[in-house]
């Protein structure tokens, strides 16, 4: 077992796009971004809506007791990145509708911020991040060429996505953001701008099956969530955060032992200096 001690987190709370640890995923740069400074997280489950975020919060964010026993890290930042799954076709099991979708944002957010939770973490950075634009024509192929690999088996797909509904679903995150005063990275308008538009053929080379990024897509979203973070919270610059473990050539050969507790005092130093209440939390 990893020790809870060493260094504080972030997590990445999400769908499968925040589930991917592909080759210049979301998590794959975080975690190249925060090496040696952060542990990383990656809690993405792969098809899950809002409605399924909240039960599992419970086991993925540690409570202010634990936190406070030194049985959990204590977690710098957290992202929240749902809606893909909730703007599907109404029919499709996992919809859920778009004042329940905002309704269980706001939970996940005050789960987190208000003092009265069992989660309560006031160190904690929330990011709310809006769903990507779905490519219909491309997402439906993908479910096509998956339900012909198991043998058609069971109904032929049907497409359960569309244009109109995800981008209401993504900028209800962003309403939701407005609303409770939390940053929110508007993935969604991010992505069209780098396409030029929100023409389905341009935005398809960002989508490696119309619903799912690539690493295109996921460079777009990095470059934008780092921007956000540095924007928000400067102390959370990896170029400025010490190491809790001592760069090599920083080592006392004489005395090993010193150099290890003096780098662990002066991480924890600089967070109780540096790490103010969070914007969002003001």
């Amino acid at each position: 077992m990893a020790s809870c001690q060493y260094i504080d987190s972030i997590i990445l709370f999400g769908d499968s796009i925040t589930q991917a640890w592909s080759a210049g995923s979301l998590a794959q740069r975080m975690n190249e971004y925060y090496l040696r400074r952060l542990d990383v997280i990656n809690r993405g489950f792969g098809g899950y809506n809002t409605d399924n975020a909240l039960p599992a919060f419970e086991s993925v964010f540690a409570t202010r007791d634990e936190r406070e026993a030194g049985r959990a890290q204590a977690a710098r930042l957290i992202t929240i990145w749902f809606g893909a799954n909730d703007a599907v076709v109404e029919g499709g099991w996992q919809y859920v509708p778009l004042d329940r979708f905002k309704a269980n944002l706001e939970t996940l957010v005050e789960r987190v911020r208000n003092p009265d939770s069992r989660w309560f973490s006031p160190q904690t950075r929330i990011v709310l991040m809006a769903c990507p634009p779905v490519v219909v024509e491309d997402r439906h192929a993908a479910q096509i060429a998956k339900w012909k690999e198991f043998g058609s088996q069971g109904k032929h797909p049907w497409p359960d996505r569309n244009p109109e509904n995800t981008k209401k679903y993504a900028m209800a995150a962003v309403e939701v953001g407005k609303k409770l005063g939390v940053p929110t990275l508007d993935v969604y308008h991010a992505l069209c701008d780098a396409a030029g538009s929100e023409e389905q053929d341009e935005l398809a080379r960002f989508l490696y099956d119309g619903l799912h990024l690539n690493s295109e897509g996921y460079e777009v979203v990095f470059e934008g969530l780092k921007k956000l973070i540095l924007d928000q919270w400067p102390e959370m610059d990896p170029e400025t955060l010490p190491m809790p473990m001592p760069y090599w050539a920083d080592i006392d050969r004489a005395n090993p032992d010193t150099s290890f507790t003096t780098a662990l005092a002066d991480a924890r130093a600089y967070e109780a200096k540096k790490i103010e209440r969070p914007k969002d939390e003001l």
